[in-house]
C-alpha cells in the first residue's frame, strides 16, 4: 500500500512542464520521506506547493543573488502568506554569517550576520537537517530584535531555518516564517521547504562561485567603454565650450566640482531606478561600497521613492 502511494505521488510532477535536471533531483527526498501530508500531494493544477515549485525552478537567474531570491520569495506569497524570510550565507574564511538577501523586511533594518554557528542556525547547518527557532533571545542572528534594539515586527517567533546543501556540504540557510501558521510541529511546512533548498541550494551556489571569479574586460566590454568615452566626451565638450573661460576663473565657479556632482547625480539616479531603488543592488551595479552610495545620495541630495 506505501510502495503504491508513494508511485502515485511522484508521479504527480510528470503532470507539470519539467525542468529534468532540477525535478529529478526532488525525487530523493519524496521517497526518502514517508511520512508525508496528504494534503501535499494532489492535482497539480490546483496544488499551490507543486505551483509554486514549478514557477521558482522556471525562474531566471537575474544578474543579482539578492534579486533572484527576491523573485523567488515573491512568487512563495502568491500562494503563502509569507511575511519574514532571509536568506543566511556562511563565510568560510572568517567562520561568520551574514546576510544577504532579506523578503519583507528593509534589509537596511535586519541584522547583518553574527559571528560563528551558534544557535538553531548553527546546528541546522552542522546536522544539515530543518530546525525551528522558538526563542530568538537564544539565537545571535536575531539577539538584537529580541532584546528590543531593532524593532522589527514581521521578525517573530517560532521561525523555520532550512539549511541549503550543496554536493552534502552547507553553503548557508533560509530562515522563513511558517507556511501553514504558528503550530507546535512542522512537519509540512519542513517537507516543502527541504524540496524548495533542493531547487535553490545550486542556482546559489552557481551565484557564488561566479561572484568569486575576476571579471575579464571582453572585446565588447572595451568596444562600450570606448563609445561611452566618445559620447561623454562629446556632450563634455560642447559645455566647455560654451563657458566663458574669463568668467569662470573671475567668478570661481568650480565648473569641475560642479560637472563631477552632475554626473555622479545622474548615475546614481539611473542605477537606483534600474534595480528598483534597492541601494544594495545600485552599490554593486555601480562598483562602489553601499556607505559610499548613501554619503553620496545624501551629498547630492537623492531622495528614493
Amino acid at each position: 500500500m506505501g510502495g503504491k502511494r508513494q508511485a502515485r505521488q511522484i508521479s504527480l510532477f510528470s503532470h507539470v512542464p519539467q525542468k529534468p535536471e532540477i525535478f529529478s533531483s526532488l525525487r530523493i527526498p519524496i521517497l526518502q520521506e514517508s511520512r508525508m501530508s496528504s494534503i501535499f500531494f494532489i492535482n497539480p493544477r490546483s496544488n499551490p506547493e507543486l505551483r509554486s515549485l514549478y514557477r521558482i525552478s522556471m525562474l531566471p537567474q537575474l544578474n543579482y543573488l539578492q534579486d533572484y531570491y527576491l523573485g523567488a520569495m515573491a512568487i512563495l506569497s502568491d500562494y503563502f502568506p509569507i511575511g519574514y524570510s532571509a536568506l543566511i550565507l556562511q563565510d568560510p574564511q572568517k567562520d561568520s554569517l551574514y546576510v544577504e538577501a532579506v523578503y519583507g523586511v528593509e534589509k537596511e533594518l535586519h541584522p547583518s550576520g553574527c559571528g560563528g554557528r551558534k544557535g538553531i542556525i548553527g546546528k541546522a547547518l552542522e546536522s544539515k537537517q530543518p530546525l525551528a527557532i522558538h526563542n530568538l533571545t537564544q539565537e545571535p542572528l536575531y539577539s538584537e530584535i529580541s532584546k528590543g534594539t531593532k524593532r522589527l515586527e514581521k521578525v517573530q517567533p517560532p521561525l523555520l531555518c532550512i539549511p541549503l546543501i550543496v554536493e552534502g556540504e552547507p553553503i548557508g540557510a533560509i530562515t522563513s516564517n511558517s507556511l501553514y501558521g504558528p503550530r507546535d510541529e512542522f512537519p509540512e511546512d519542513f517537507q516543502f521547504f527541504s524540496i524548495l533548498s533542493a531547487i535553490l541550494s545550486p542556482v546559489i551556489k552557481n551565484y557564488l562561485v561566479k561572484r568569486e571569479e575576476p571579471f575579464p574586460l571582453s572585446g565588447k566590454s572595451k568596444a562600450k567603454t570606448f563609445h561611452l568615452e566618445e559620447i561623454l566626451g562629446e556632450k563634455l565638450t560642447e559645455v566647455i565650450n560654451k563657458v566663458d573661460p574669463y568668467v569662470e576663473s573671475k567668478n570661481k565657479m568650480c565648473l569641475f566640482d560642479d560637472i563631477i556632482a552632475i554626473v555622479e547625480k545622474i548615475l546614481i539616479k539611473a542605477a537606483l531606478i534600474r534595480v528598483g531603488n534597492v541601494q544594495v543592488a545600485a552599490a554593486q551595479l555601480l562598483g562602489i561600497n553601499r556607505n559610499t552610495l548613501r554619503k553620496k545620495m545624501q551629498d547630492l541630495k537623492i531622495k528614493t521613492k
